[in-house]
């Protein structure tokens, strides 16, 4: 029988894993809300990246509607289905991070998904302050209107409340999923604008929305990078020291890295095969559970 561990005890863990593809990804941070939500282990802070390219799409999205299929197949750009809500990311030169918790209110991160959207960005902020990055937070009333080309269902052409923004561009997206007090929230950060031209062509959902005039160049008029923000290159290495910092600040908590064990990489390669088939990634989206969110705030 699984032991339980203390919460609130101002110890968080870290994982830093190597990069993976995207079903091991999604199966991996599946399996730490699950142990959270089992009283496992304390809050968890993962930062990952992914083996080649990749898009993720929302938990209610097909992927015809997330996507173009055909341009991905062109591109050699994979696809996973998340457990999250939100649009479709290229994972491509990013850096993602996720955070699992059994408790939110008990650690501080809130009782509503909006609240702990709120507090992670937090975090997040004081993160990139640390590398000089000039961020801002996005309220609704500050927000621009979104883009009137219907062809577009990307994460990083609309900025939501308490999302981070750099010179009024989106930095971070990111989606969350709430099962009772426990939850998991992952999000995407650009480190170059390298693939902004591929994700032009994967992300918009058909030949006519990626013609010229439709609305791709606000790929480039609505989200930032970091080596943009910055005026300079970062690595993976400096940026995720600099985001821990930032949790470790605005939280109180210490730090304590940790290796996933073989029965976790086990029990994740056998989630992995979920996150593979076509039967989930697939099927038609349906409707939220009672207590349950997979959404970004909107």
């Amino acid at each position: 029988m699984a032991k339980k561990v203390e919460t609130g005890s101002g110890v968080w863990r870290l994982l830093i894993n190597p990069p993976l593809n995207g079903y091991l990804n999604m199966a991996l941070d599946e399996l730490l809300l699950e142990e959270a939500k089992r009283g496992m282990r304390p809050p968890t802070l993962r930062f990952y990246q992914w083996e080649g390219d990749w898009i993720s799409y929302g938990y209610f999205q097909t992927p015809r509607r997330a996507f173009n299929v055909e341009a991905a197949r062109e591109a050699a750009v994979s696809s996973v289905r998340r457990i999250t809500g939100g649009r479709a990311v290229l994972h491509s030169e990013d850096l993602t991070y996720s955070l699992a918790a059994g408790d939110a209110q008990k650690e501080g991160l809130g009782s509503s998904l909006k609240e702990t959207y709120r507090q992670i960005a937090r975090a997040l902020t004081s993160g990139f302050t640390r590398l000089g990055l000039p961020v801002a937070f996005s309220l609704r009333q500050e927000r621009a209107a979104p883009s009137p080309s219907a062809g577009l269902a990307a994460c990083f052409l609309t900025l939501s409340d308490y999302e981070i923004s750099a010179d009024g561009k989106k930095l971070v997206g990111s989606a969350q999923r709430r099962e009772g007090s426990a939850f998991l929230q992952h999000g995407s950060i650009p480190l170059t604008a390298r693939n902004r031209e591929l994700a032009e062509r994967v992300l918009a959902r058909s030949a006519e929305a990626a013609s010229p005039g439709n609305g791709l160049s606000n790929f480039r008029s609505r989200y930032a990078t970091v080596e943009e923000a910055a005026g300079r290159e970062v690595s993976i290495e400096t940026l995720t020291a600099a985001l821990q910092e930032g949790f470790s600040g605005v939280f109180g908590v210490e730090f304590e890295e940790e290796r996933l064990s073989s029965s976790q990489w086990a029990k994740a390669e056998d989630l992995a095969e979920k996150y593979s088939s076509n039967a989930w990634n697939e099927r038609k989206p349906r409707e939220a559970k009672a207590g349950f969110s997979a959404a970004v705030p909107e």
